[in-house]
This record gives structure tokens, sequence and C-alpha cells, in this order.
């Protein structure tokens, strides 16, 4: 099957791309938090979101969460599946950085480093907001190219 520049959909070629980008944002993401979770538990703490209880689950399931719905985006891999997972990470990343910078408090996000001491903005606030529409643009994609799925089908 000769493959033509005349038969690529640019619409699929961008959602692949960002398929592709979301995936490695939240791979690289990941690997800063994987090896320490209770240094992660500190700054899931500082997010003021959710009850002392459930921190400790939750500074290990969120990394590993991302490090595999990167993996599954990059490769296409029930790539709509982890399109929706990223939407929701981004989702709530952005409602819970606003709802601390309305409040005044002083954090570090602890998105790609825990210890950064850049303080969260209504950049990081705005950035995440912009993965956010590259996920959904995923998301409501047809297909994409590249995909593990389209490989191992029959047709």
């Amino acid at each position: 099957m000769k493959v033509s520049i005349k038969n690529i959909s640019w619409r699929i070629l961008l959602a692949t791309t960002f398929r592709v980008l979301c995936g490695a944002i939240l791979v690289y993401a990941s690997q800063d938090k994987l090896g320490d979770p209770e240094k992660f538990s500190k700054v899931v703490e500082n997010y003021h979101v959710l009850p002392m209880s459930l921190i400790p689950l939750t500074a290990v399931v969120i990394p590993w969460l991302e490090f595999f719905t990167g993996i599954c985006l990059m490769v296409g891999f029930r790539w709509r599946g982890a399109a929706f997972l990223f939407c929701a990470l981004m989702g709530f990343y952005s409602l819970s950085l606003s709802w601390n910078l309305f409040h005044g408090v002083e954090m570090n996000c602890g998105c790609f480093s825990m210890d950064s001491t850049d303080k969260i903005t209504w950049l990081t606030v705005s950035r995440d907001i912009l993965f956010l529409g590259m996920g959904f643009i995923v998301l409501t994609a047809d297909k994409t190219y590249a995909s593990f799925e389209k490989l191992s089908s029959k047709n």
C-alpha cells in the first residue's frame, strides 16, 4: 500500500500528535513522583482537597496512573480511555490549582518536579487548561494514526 501526502488527514494527524504529546507529558510528569511517594504525599497534602486518610493512597496511585495512561496514549493502546483519564486529570488539576490560587495558598504544584521552588500561578492553570484542550481533541477524534489498536486490527 502506497502512502501519499494526499491521503493524510490533517485533523487525524493533529489528534495523533496531541495524543503522543499528552502521553509524553504524563510519562515525564510521573518520573519524579514514582520513586518517592512519601515526598509526593506532602505535595498532595498541600492541595487541601483530600481527607488525610486518602493522601498516602493517592500519592502512590496518581504517579502510576499518570505513567500508564501516558504509555497508553503514546503507543495508542486504548487511547480513547486514556484520553478520558488525561482530561479528567487535567481538569482536576486545573480546578484544584485554581481553588488554591483563589484562597491565596502558596504552593508548588508538583507537576513536573517536586523539588521546584516555583509557586503556582495563573500561568500554571492556563498550561493545564491548554493540556486539557489538547486531550479533548484526542478524546473526540474519530481515529488517530499509528495506534496499537490500528496495527493489531485485521482490517
